[in-house]
């Protein structure tokens, strides 16, 4: 993931406090903390020693985990990418693992949609009955 984040362009001088990064991520300062304490965000260079200041390239790495995880993946399978691309930036043999990956989210995703069509049908069945027991009633 690091290659991909430095092929970006970045304003080295554009730095961000932690309110201000997790504001416009649209996240909390807690999460980019607990995603630096798992490593998933290097530790922050600190502003006289106290205030967190990130800087573009955070702002882009937050950008993508937040992105996987809209894919569906679990913070462990991105700390598992991370570790795997880290080890296989040259021969890129994390990528079977990825499709592994989505290929797992994909069945989970099937089977939720298997299980709320299944309660889609037991509820219109239920409705039906209720429905049915009203005309009877009104007669």
């Amino acid at each position: 993931m690091s290659t991909i984040i430095k092929s970006f362009t970045f304003d080295e001088n554009k730095k961000y406090t932690i309110g201000e990064l997790a504001k416009k991520l649209q996240t909390t300062p807690r999460t980019i903390r607990y995603y630096e304490e798992i490593g998933l965000l290097k530790k922050a260079d600190r502003k006289d020693g106290a205030q967190r200041v990130y800087d573009e390239e955070d702002y882009v790495r937050l950008k993508f985990i937040k992105k996987l995880k809209l894919l569906g993946l679990k913070l462990s399978q991105i700390q598992e990418l991370e570790r795997l691309y880290r080890g296989h930036q040259k021969d890129k043999s994390y990528i079977p693992r990825l499709i592994e990956m989505f290929d797992e989210k994909i069945f989970e995703i099937d089977e939720k949609i298997a299980n709320l069509q299944s309660l889609k049908e037991d509820i219109l069945s239920y409705k039906k009955r209720i429905l049915e027991k009203l005309l009877e009633e009104e007669k």
